[in-house]
């Protein structure tokens, strides 16, 4: 099994904002495939079963997402972790692919590599840097931003349904990456 996680802050103060794009593709991925979520108190997430895959949306708040990944991960005794996460080091547009190494400061990652470990695949967004580091990853996108914020979470989702097509990291990682923002039609 495969635990296929989306990062994010739960509550509707924090819905769609740039923080939360791991939680708005993977709610765009359960709603093509004609799905949903249940709230799991024993993990404290939104989970759902799909084939060999548990999608998971931990409700702990960002900072501490990883003790609903440990705690579905041991349950489940998931062999495989992928986390789609934003990421500020990338500009707006930008899809890329990770397995293992540093969180790059993202606070849901250190707090999944300090209770799980460091390796794991992972699907980054760039949501581009502002101003201030907080203020920024928690502001919702800018509406001259919105068609292509809406076209790369379309193309992760994309992404996505690959991956549990193939159950290969590697093909999606060499089919999907955007080292460039994505051009998108005006």
């Amino acid at each position: 099994m495969t635990l296929l996680v989306g990062l994010g802050n739960p509550t509707l103060r924090y819905a769609h904002t740039r923080h939360n794009a791991g939680f708005d593709i993977l709610d765009s991925l359960i709603s093509e495939l004609d799905l949903s979520f249940t709230f799991s108190s024993k993990h404290n997430a939104c989970l759902c079963v799909y084939k060999d895959f548990i999608f998971l949306k931990p409700q702990t708040y960002m900072n501490l997402s990883g003790e609903s990944v440990l705690s579905a991960k041991n349950f489940y005794k998931t062999e495989e972790l992928l986390i789609v996460h934003d990421d500020l080091d990338l500009d707006l547009g930008v899809v890329r692919f990770k397995n293992g190494g540093g969180n790059g400061g993202h606070n849901g990652l250190k707090s999944i590599d300090l209770l799980c470990s460091n390796s794991y695949y992972r699907l980054r967004v760039g949501i581009s840097k502002g101003m201030g580091v907080v203020e920024h990853v928690l502001s919702k996108f800018h509406k001259n931003e919105e068609p292509l914020k809406n076209a790369v979470f379309e193309h992760a989702k994309n992404a996505l349904k690959f991956f549990i097509e193939s159950h290969d990291f590697n093909a999606m990682q060499n089919r999907f990456t955007l080292k460039k923002p994505l051009k998108i039609e005006s």
